[in-house]
């Protein structure tokens, strides 16, 4: 008589413990929500974990597919289908907005990963709220493109003073005037003001927080010249502003860039107009104008018509006159040019 100790008993106790270890294991990890897929992708276990994470309990869940989870899947890069598909052959991950039970949303980095052996039975799916990480990313994202952005304006805007700079030492080496060293002297200044100011407003945003009393008729006289005005076939018509309350060097650069704009897309000689309205001044041309089905596109970083247009010049304009408080439109001249209009400025005579 054979009175060897059978052996299934143990063997179903150990496997129902390898099971219970499995399900601590998933109850366990608090930071993860850590359920089960069948291999149409519908959910057929849902541990506490995944309900923390998600707010919905078991009943809500199991027997659902897995799609549930997603906050408007319609707009993922790739249908859950397409997911499930590749996780048959290996693990797969996704990141996209899961929809909680509240109707609250969280950004989720979802991992799947095939279940069987040679035989697919199912998936494990792994998902973990990433929000912060995720904003972090965005954060970095933007900060790296506000970077690239202040570099490119930067490089823009040297490039008109260094023009001065260029054309006066010339000058002054042909005639030896006091005047144009005088006038190299002021430019370098301006040029190391505004490295600095653009550092500062990359590191305090775009507001201007110190404005002082500003000779508006002065700024033109400068950014004219700046904008090589006084060498191109343009002519300046100057009606009288008051002062205003700015930062004097940002407003150079403002008038600069508008005057660069129409003697760049001036068809051949062109006049360009400044003068002040209610509550603030404009700048216009008679030029060829803008087309109506670009408006809205000229003020924005990198938009330009031109081969060798950088599309930085009207973007640095809405920028300074945001960080003045200021708005800006274009619209057209009477003449069927371009014209800027500038509002929200404080007058001070």
């Amino acid at each position: 008589m054979d009175t060897t100790p059978s052996n299934s008993g143990s063997d179903q106790q150990s496997t129902h413990g390898d099971d219970s270890v499995s399900e601590r294991l998933i109850e366990g990890l608090s930071s993860h929500a850590v359920f089960m897929l069948d291999t149409d992708g519908t959910i057929t276990t849902w541990p506490d974990p995944a309900n923390v994470l998600y707010g919905y309990d078991r009943d809500a869940t199991v027997g659902h597919h897995v799609d549930m989870l997603f906050a408007d899947p319609d707009e993922m890069e790739t249908t859950v289908e397409s997911l499930l598909a590749e996780a048959k052959d290996s693990p797969v991950e996704t990141q996209h907005w899961h929809r909680q039970a509240d109707g609250s949303v969280f950004w989720a980095t979802l991992s799947l990963s095939p279940l069987g052996d040679g035989e697919l039975d199912g998936f494990v799916a792994v998902s973990q709220d990433t929000t912060e990480k995720h904003q972090y990313d965005k954060m970095l994202e933007r900060q790296n493109d506000r970077l690239k952005e202040f570099t490119d304006i930067l490089a823009h805007d040297l490039k008109s003073p260094l023009s001065v700079i260029s054309s006066r030492v010339h000058l002054a080496r042909e005639t030896g005037d006091q005047e144009h060293l005088d006038a190299l002297e002021e430019t370098s200044d301006r040029m190391a003001r505004l490295v600095d100011d653009l550092l500062s407003v990359a590191k305090q945003g775009n507001v201007v927080t110190d404005p002082e009393t500003t000779d508006v008729e002065s700024v033109v006289d400068t950014a004219w010249e700046g904008a090589g005005g006084a060498s191109e076939r343009a002519t300046l018509q100057y009606d009288h502003i008051g002062s205003v309350s700015a930062d004097g060097d940002r407003l150079i650069e403002l008038f600069e860039n508008l005057f660069q704009n129409s003697i760049r897309h001036g068809d051949g000689a062109v006049i360009v107009r400044v003068g002040p309205l209610k509550h603030g001044f404009y700048v216009e041309d008679d030029g060829p104008g803008i087309p109506d089905d670009i408006k809205d596109d000229v003020f924005d970083h990198g938009f330009t018509t031109s081969e060798d247009g950088s599309g930085y010049g009207l973007s640095i304009v809405r920028t300074i006159a945001g960080a003045h408080g200021w708005d800006i439109i274009v619209t057209d001249s009477e003449t069927g040019g371009a014209r800027f209009e500038i509002t929200g400025v404080e007058f001070l005579d």
